[in-house]
């Protein structure tokens, strides 16, 4: 659709949910078009009724008080090129109004201003309500919304599109590893199983933040599944004591001091892991560093684990 609609001219309306793109659809929408201009973008929610007509349409100097000097607003600026409005449903009513005039007319004054400017403009705008619905209750200006919703594109959240997340997360190591200037990081299957399994409420904008953060934080050159944010692995169902696996322990008693571990066939995997963490404890003097280090988990994990087994006054 993208691709089809870009050379046109017609108004575009995107629809979606927080952090699933609205603005990289708009900018894609911009640079495949024919349009020599700038890409301008204006949140409607961040200002009040004034201030967002000031920095839509300007204002000329003495139009009220603090404006000492012209001012072009974003329509001036986004002449012969693309403005995006996103959170467009946030407009005050008569704001809604001046902007169906510059849309039918391709015309406006400046706040305080007589002359009319002309401009060529394409709107691109952008909202997670329903607008449709809205204009029905004359909530927003009808004739508005028949005008901007020439061409509609709703974006899916990313839990219906879940199948792309190993190639996003695989896009987002490579870009900020690059940024942080770190060896290139890779995860395992594991890990990238459970982040499917998450229902990423704030779409494809969480998971990218959570990417940066498992990136600046840790300095692996791979990402196990225990490295995931514990929100993630706790809404997965993914719990510590499901992390270690029978071999991992017999591992972890011979490389730590011969520490002798009493495992008993019978033993729940949660007991397993709490004589694990305690022997490995035993072993490096309570250093909840090195255990960390050595189980391959945080120091944060292992003080809860502890907390959680009982093992602060062993």
């Amino acid at each position: 659709m993208i691709t089809q609609i870009a050379p046109t001219k017609a108004t575009v309306m995107i629809y979606g949910a927080r952090g699933t793109g609205k603005e990289l659809v708009a900018r894609a929408i911009h640079h495949r078009s024919l349009r020599r201009g700038s890409l301008i973008a204006f949140n409607c929610a961040t200002l009040n009724e004034n201030l967002a007509e000031s920095e839509l349409f300007g204002h000329e100097r003495g139009a009220f008080s603090g404006a000492y000097h012209l001012r072009k607003g974003r329509f001036e600026l986004a002449h012969g090129g693309t403005l995006f409005l996103d959170e467009v449903s946030q407009l005050s009513p008569s704001n809604q109004a001046r902007l169906l005039r510059v849309l039918e007319e391709r015309e406006f004054e400046r706040v305080g201003g007589s002359k009319t400017i002309q401009v060529d403009v394409r709107v691109v705008c952008a909202t997670n309500h329903d607008l449709e619905a809205a204009a029905r209750k004359r909530e927003f200006l009808p004739d508005l919304f028949d005008r901007l919703n020439v061409v509609p594109i709703h974006l899916p959240t990313l839990q219906e599109h879940i199948e792309d997340v190993p190639l996003l997360v695989k896009d987002f190591l490579e870009e900020f590893c690059q940024q942080n200037g770190k060896s290139p990081i890779t995860i395992v299957p594991e890990a990238v199983r459970t982040l499917m399994k998450y229902d990423w409420p704030g779409n494809v904008r969480e998971l990218k933040n959570c990417v940066e953060g498992m990136v600046v934080m840790f300095n692996q050159s791979t990402i196990q599944q225990i490295h995931l944010p514990e929100r993630i692995l706790k809404a997965t169902g993914t719990e510590f004591s499901n992390l270690l696996s029978v071999p991992d322990v017999w591992q972890v008693g011979a490389n730590n001091g011969g520490q002798r571990l009493n495992v008993e066939v019978g033993m729940s995997l949660d007991e397993i892991n709490r004589e694990v963490l305690r022997a490995t404890l035993e072993s490096v003097d309570n250093n909840k560093a090195k255990a960390a280090e050595i189980l391959k988990v945080s120091r944060r994990t292992i003080q809860r684990k502890v907390k959680e087994y009982g093992l602060s006054d062993e």
